[in-house]
Order: structure tokens, then sequence, then C-alpha cells
């Protein structure tokens, strides 16, 4: 077995660096290469990481035979071709979340990877030491019979920037939506993943909101995705999930997460933090609470994690912890949350949607 992955990069903004900077401390990855259309991105990148390919356009990179994987860490209108591309050259690609603008994205990605291995960046959060506890604690059936799933998450406002975000954080045509698409890609893929991907959604009821006018110089002109997302989506014989998520919060930030069954409780965090994961559990006549879990977590871990999972996937054979197909249920609930809300109304999602 190859003991080490020849990995090229695509895209030199801050997600390509924050590739870049894990893979120095992930031994089986080798960074050969580095693209991206802007000349002086790429030479700095080059420069800063010691990377000895550079190349202004990704089909060049791709033609590389020295290169056995590529990442994708650019806005998600951009990633459906370049992924096409690099599958029908052979290689193996890891792409940045949301994994695609829509489900029928996804779905061509599908068709077109064959027997390469592709995973989503969706994924970083459930690689985390919190959430191997959260996962253990639910398959041995300590909460008994799952009911409800909850997750609020909701960043403060804060003063204007001095410089302005990227209009690929609000935009449906850049990036596929907003808020939601950027960071509720975590929540829906550490849910259900938790859950071993045996959960199917069937009807979602859903609104979105743009950015408040109190804070509309907060975002780039154009800015069409949303900033608050509201869902409720529940799973065919099996739990709901409560969605409330969004930024430009009015109040203190607030991230809890609750997964509610018929014995027990257990609150915890899906983003890394200083946290705890905590069990209430009911016994002799009272709740009794145990702290299963308390520790410092960053995101710096994480990205290094979903990069080691992949390249370890590329090098077993195997899949890495988000899959495409895996990632078409998450996009596919993406979606009806956007159509429920654009619909003022729940929405089915069929079950052919799968395939």
């Amino acid at each position: 077995m190859k003991q080490k992955l020849n990995v090229g990069y695509v895209g030199c903004g801050v997600m390509g660096q924050v590739y870049l900077q894990a893979a120095q401390s992930i031994p089986c990855i080798h960074s050969v290469a580095v693209a991206d259309a802007v000349e002086d991105s790429v030479k700095k990148a080059a420069e800063t990481f010691g990377i000895p390919a550079v190349y202004t356009d990704a089909e060049a990179m791709f033609a590389d035979p020295n290169i056995d994987a590529v990442v994708l860490a650019l806005p998600a209108i951009a990633r459906t071709e370049l992924a096409v591309q690099a599958f029908r050259a052979g290689k193996h690609v890891l792409t940045e979340k949301p994994v695609a603008r829509n489900s029928d994205e996804v779905r061509r990605l599908i068709r077109e990877k064959g027997s390469l291995i592709a995973g989503c960046a969706s994924s970083r959060t459930r690689l985390l030491d919190s959430a191997a506890v959260v996962a253990d604690t639910l398959a041995q059936g300590k909460l008994g019979t799952l009911r409800i799933m909850r997750c609020r998450w909701h960043t403060s406002a804060k003063p204007k920037p001095e410089v302005m975000p990227p209009l690929w954080r609000f935009s449906k045509n850049v990036n596929g939506g907003g808020n939601l698409a950027n960071l509720g890609t975590y929540m829906l893929d550490y849910f259900l993943g938790i859950n071993g991907w045996g959960l199917e959604p069937d009807t979602i009821l859903a609104r979105t909101w743009t950015i408040a006018d109190s804070f509309a110089d907060r975002v780039p002109a154009g800015s069409d995705g949303e900033t608050l997302t509201s869902a409720l989506i529940s799973f065919k014989n099996g739990p709901v999930l409560m969605i409330e998520q969004g930024e430009h919060y009015v109040g203190d930030r607030i991230h809890e997460c609750q997964l509610i069954g018929t014995d027990g409780t257990l609150t915890f965090s899906v983003v890394p933090s200083n946290s705890r994961v905590v069990l209430n559990q009911y016994a002799d006549g009272g709740i009794t609470e145990r702290v299963l879990w308390e520790g410092q977590e960053s995101f710096n871990t994480a990205h290094r994690r979903v990069f080691a999972d992949f390249a370890e996937a590329v090098l077993e054979g195997r899949q890495p912890s988000t899959s495409l197909e895996q990632a078409l249920i998450v996009q596919n609930i993406i979606d009806g949350i956007y159509e429920s809300a654009e619909r003022g109304e729940a929405v089915r999602l069929d079950s052919s949607c799968y395939g």
C-alpha cells in the first residue's frame, strides 16, 4: 500500500491556506502543487508552504501525473466543473462544503467519480473527540428512543467590518445559499452522521430571512443569501430535527445542541469550543446529571482531522467520513429547506431523491 498521498490544491485563499497548513502535520500527505487564477496568490502560497509546482490553470494541474488527489478550496460555483475535470483526470477529490449548489450537481459528481474516492469537508466537527462521545452514547441506547434533535447556533452582531466579507458567503448563485449553505452543512452532517446515516428525511417546514435592514451594511452589495434559518425536519419512523441558525444576532452568542430521548437527554456543542457533553437521566425518583466529556476543541483540530481522514481513506481504499452519497442527503435537506421557505409551506422529500 502506498504510504503517502501526493496532493494538489485548487484555491489559495483562506481555506486553501488552511489545508496547506494542516497538511504540514499530517505524515501521510505530501503537498506537491497549488493552483489559483490569481498569480500573486498562488506564488505566495507556494513560497510560504514550500510547494514545488505552481499553476494558474487547474486543468493543467489535473494533468500532472505526480498528483494523486486534489483539494477544491473555493466557492461552490466553480467546484462541480472542477471536480468533474479532476475525476476525468483520475484524481481523488476532497471538496469544501457545501459540496455543491444543489442536489442535481451532487448527483452529477456521483455519476462522474467512478471508483475514485470523493469526500466532503462537512464532516469536520463530527471528527472531534466530543462528537465520538455523543455518537457512542447514542449507540449504547442510553437515551432510549430518540425523539428530538435540536440545535441553536447564533453568532452575535458585530461592528461594521473594515473589510467586507466575500460575496460567496451570502450568494445563492456563488455558493448555493447563505448562512445555512455555508454552516448548516456542519449541523446536518453531524446529526445524520452520529445516527449512522440511517435516518431518511421525509417532511420539512422552514423559514429563512435575509439580513435585517439595520445590518445591511455588513454584507456585500448583491447579497441574497439567508442570514437566519428556522427549520423542522422529520424523519421516517424516527425523530425530528429542529434547527435555529443565524448570524448578526442581537444577543450573546448561542450554541447548544440536544438529543432528547425517552430515557435521557444529551447536551453538547457541534462547534469546536470549550464545552461539555452532559447526560441527564431519570433514576430513583429524580433527574441525574453526568458530564461525559469536557475540554477545549478547535477548528484547527477539525481541519487537520477531516484532511487526514480523506487521505487515509484514499490510501486504504475506503470511503471517507462523508462520501458524496452521504453529502447528497445533506444537500437534499438544504434544498428542501429553501423550497419550503420559498413556498411558505411544508414540503415532502421523495425517497427517490437519494439515488
